[in-house]
């Protein structure tokens, strides 16, 4: 299907929430996808057909009885949800101390109530330090969920007030993209820096989180010199508010000489938010692969 109406898609999207997050029903959650689905989990693999992703899920849901899910924001267009979720450890200290890591998916509506494409984008490693330092702070497997747990507080820029239209965002964002390949073609990033505001974060879970215009303008200049040929044509894109949900290919040409484009193991799931003027507050940056940006 190509466009639907947004309660069309939102009230079995109610129901995928209701299965997954909300009850840990896991093979009933797995049976609103349809028979040729797509599940891509780019570090635990690639599951095709209702029954294989029903057999992944439920056995490897059962590895992990201490965590408890909370969905902070989705957001609908057309066939097409994108939404953040934590997946969050109780604390076995009983300080206070948070053990979480965010995941990015993305989910495509077929029809019927049932779902033919999920794919899912978050750090492998972050992940995995996060339940090291929970065993090690004497996390176990009966330790029991917390489903009270939430989003780590100032993980992310608070969403602001100001109300931009949806057509202003759209123009924004293309002039965002253009703006990315003057700079792939030029090597100069000043320019595309210069969109954020002087308080922007920049979120890169490789590479580390960059606070201002002045701090993400000198990371971008000195990680992206050796990747002048790279290019990032955007796949879709969502807008929800001032928010855009975007996934972004990174791509090399073909070293053989053809026309094909070369695409990374990592794709970039990109968060934006926009305020007036041009001027954009953050950016969250998530890909898939081994390593991942957020």
């Amino acid at each position: 299907m190509n466009r639907s109406n947004n309660d069309e898609v939102a009230i079995p999207f109610d129901e995928y929430r209701k299965r997954g997050v909300i009850d840990h029903d896991w093979e009933s959650w797995a049976s609103l996808f349809t028979l040729e689905a797509k599940y891509i989990e780019h570090f635990l693999g690639e599951f095709s057909g209702r029954e294989q992703i029903s057999q992944w899920i439920v056995s490897t849901m059962k590895q992990y009885p201490n965590i408890s899910m909370w969905m902070e924001w989705w957001a609908i267009d057309g066939d097409r949800v994108a939404l953040y979720i934590w997946n969050n450890l109780p604390d076995p200290t009983g300080t206070g101390k948070r053990y979480g890591f965010p995941n990015t998916t993305i989910l495509r509506y077929a029809g019927n109530g049932l779902w033919d494409y999920e794919e899912d984008f978050y750090n492998p490693a972050d992940a995995e330090r996060v339940w090291q330092e929970w065993f090690n702070d004497g996390g176990r497997f009966d330790t029991p969920p917390d489903n009270s747990l939430r989003g780590i507080e100032d993980w992310a820029p608070e969403v602001p007030d100001v109300i931009v239209s949806r057509e202003e965002v759209e123009e924004e964002f293309r002039k965002y993209v253009r703006r990315g390949e003057v700079a792939v073609q030029t090597g100069n990033w000043s320019l595309w820096a210069d969109q954020f505001r002087e308080d922007a974060r920049y979120f890169e879970h490789h590479y580390g989180k960059f606070h201002g215009r002045a701090a993400i303008k000198k990371w971008i200049t000195s990680i992206m010199g050796p990747f002048p040929q790279m290019t990032f044509p955007v796949d879709h894109y969502i807008i929800d508010g001032n928010r855009v949900i975007a996934l972004i290919p990174n791509c090399l040409p073909d070293p053989t000489g053809g026309v094909r484009s070369i695409p990374l193991m990592s794709m970039s799931f990109c968060i934006m938010r926009a305020m007036v003027n041009g001027v954009r507050r953050g950016r969250l940056q998530s890909p898939g692969g081994g390593k991942c940006r957020f």
